[in-house]
C-alpha cells in the first residue's frame, strides 16, 4: 500500500477525527503494514510490544483463554484501534487478539511516532487526544454493561 492510501485509512480510523490531511501523510510515513489470517493471533495477553494498531480490514476477536476455554469480549472492525495502553506506556497486553477472518492492520511503533513530537507536537497531541477519546468511550461502554449486569443480577436475587 502506498503512504497516500495509508493516509486515508487513518483519516477513517479513530485516530483520524482531529488530523488533518497533512498530518494523516506525516503519519503514514512511519506506519508498517501486517496481514494476518483467520486464526492468527495479533498479540496475545501478556506480551509487550510498544506497538499501536489500526485494523484496515478485516474483524479481530478481542478475549481471553479461561482455562482452554476462549471467552469472547468484543470484535474489532475496519477503523479500530488496538493496543493503545502498551503503545502509551509500555504496559503489557492484558487480552489476547486473534483475526476472525483475513485481517490487515497498519501499525505504529512507539519509538517512531516519538520522532514525530519535536517536529510536528500538535499532530502528536491529535493522536494522544483520539487514543484517549477512544479509551474514554470504551469506559463508557464497559460501565453502560457494568450496571446492565448488576441490575439484571439484582432483579434476580429481588423475585
Amino acid at each position: 500500500m502506498s503512504q497516500q492510501a495509508d493516509a486515508e485509512i487513518i483519516k477513517q480510523s479513530v485516530l483520524g477525527q482531529d488530523l488533518s490531511d497533512q498530518d494523516a501523510q506525516l503519519l503514514a510515513t512511519i506506519t508498517r503494514h501486517q496481514t494476518l489470517n483467520a486464526g492468527d493471533v495479533l498479540y496475545q495477553e501478556g506480551d509487550q510490544d510498544n506497538t499501536l494498531y489500526v485494523i484496515v480490514s478485516g474483524k479481530v476477536a478481542v478475549g481471553k483463554d479461561e482455562g482452554g476455554r476462549w471467552v469472547d469480549i468484543a470484535t474489532l472492525k475496519e477503523g479500530a484501534i488496538a493496543g493503545e495502553m502498551a503503545f502509551v506506556d509500555g504496559s503489557p497486553h492484558t487480552l489476547t487478539l486473534k483475526a476472525l477472518k483475513s485481517t490487515e492492520v497498519i501499525t505504529i511503533k512507539r519509538e517512531d511516532f516519538e520522532s514525530l513530537v519535536e517536529n510536528a507536537p500538535v499532530t502528536c497531541y491529535h493522536i494522544m487526544r483520539a487514543i484517549i477519546r477512544n479509551g474514554h468511550r470504551l469506559q463508557k461502554e464497559m460501565n453502560a454493561r457494568f450496571l446492565e449486569m448488576s441490575r439484571f443480577i439484582q432483579n434476580q436475587y429481588t423475585m
